[in-house]
């Protein structure tokens, strides 16, 4: 029988400019230290961690961890959500904070030191999460494409903020170039918003759908989203003007713009974002695309490690 206590990890080595790939040695030893059992791969090109937890799954590991950001760690849980053999609510999902926006760690406070992460691991609390799934469908001979997330999904300005992001530097430092430099060319489209099926319309900047807390590296433009609570915390940010975006950044890391008159707060299960002209959809900080893209959240779908004082 094969040992389902037993964790799998996967390390990329590139995440968080190599660090994932430097500390990977030091957590290994702590792990040996605490008894923990395990076994190891590392990812050679994108799309691997989803191949590498399916073959984990079917040789028989039930707890699985991304060493790296959320891009890692969304590659791993769509890999978990893909296969067929093994319930999704009986496997253990985990990533370690090696990144480079760790978005998903810092909400349910992973620590990234060795030592603290490796206790973490033997106390095994485990949480029930909401799901999402992104759908975009098949348009102007391009396939349909389905996608679970984790964490958040939008379109707008996050999509093209995310194109321009510098790929070195801090995360956040450089998400907030990638974002000035969008608000000096993007054109808020004419949005067409189902939420539960009520339709809202204007021009935004963004529309997103947060499960996480936090989003761009500590941002918090929903601050009251909860990873269980069985709702998305939709945000729909106006159009306004670049000087005014600028004025509004430090609410967007208190969390403080939500209550800000050019930012509308939805919870809901599932939405639909049309765009005219289409504009593009960005899936836990990956590029998926362009609207329209249906979302849809399944509560309680994923069970994944939980770092928080209060977990039990």
């Amino acid at each position: 029988m094969p040992d389902t206590s037993r964790w799998f990890i996967i390390v990329n080595p590139v995440s968080g400019g190599g660090r994932a790939r430097r500390r990977w040695p030091q957590l290994a030893d702590a792990l040996t230290r605490h008894g923990i059992p395990h076994d190891c791969a590392v990812t050679s090109r994108a799309g691997h961690a989803f191949q590498l937890a399916q073959q984990a799954i079917a040789s028989g590991h039930r707890r699985l961890m991304a060493l790296g950001g959320d891009g890692s760690f969304n590659e791993l849980v769509n890999g978990l959500f893909a296969q067929q053999e093994v319930p999704l609510e009986k496997l253990l999902a985990a990533v370690a904070p090696l990144g480079t926006g760790n978005d998903w760690a810092r909400t349910m406070q992973v620590p990234d030191d060795p030592e603290l992460l490796a206790k973490a691991m033997t106390r095994g609390w485990s949480r029930r999460v909401d799901l999402g799934i992104a759908e975009v469908p098949a348009i102007a001979g391009n396939a349909a494409r389905r996608l679970a997330f984790h964490n958040n999904a939008g379109a707008g300005i996050n999509a093209e903020a995310l194109r321009l992001t510098p790929r070195g530097g801090p995360r956040a430092l450089a998400y907030l170039i990638g974002l000035a430099r969008a608000l000096m060319r993007y054109k808020a489209p004419q949005f067409e918003v189902s939420i539960d099926g009520r339709l809202r319309s204007g021009r935004y900047l963004i529309a997103l759908a947060a499960n996480g807390l936090y989003y761009g590296a500590g941002m918090r433009l929903a601050p009251g989203a909860q990873v269980d609570d069985g709702f998305f915390d939709l945000a729909l940010v106006e159009t306004m003007s670049i000087m005014g975006a600028l004025r509004r950044l430090p609410k967007l890391f208190n969390g403080r713009l939500e209550t800000d008159p050019a930012v509308q707060m939805v919870r809901c299960r599932s939405v639909t974002i049309r765009a005219t002209p289409a504009c593009g959809v960005e899936i836990d900080g990956q590029d998926f695309g362009s609207t329209p893209v249906t979302l849809t959240l399944q509560p309680g779908a994923l069970n994944v490690l939980d770092c928080r004082p209060s977990a039990e």
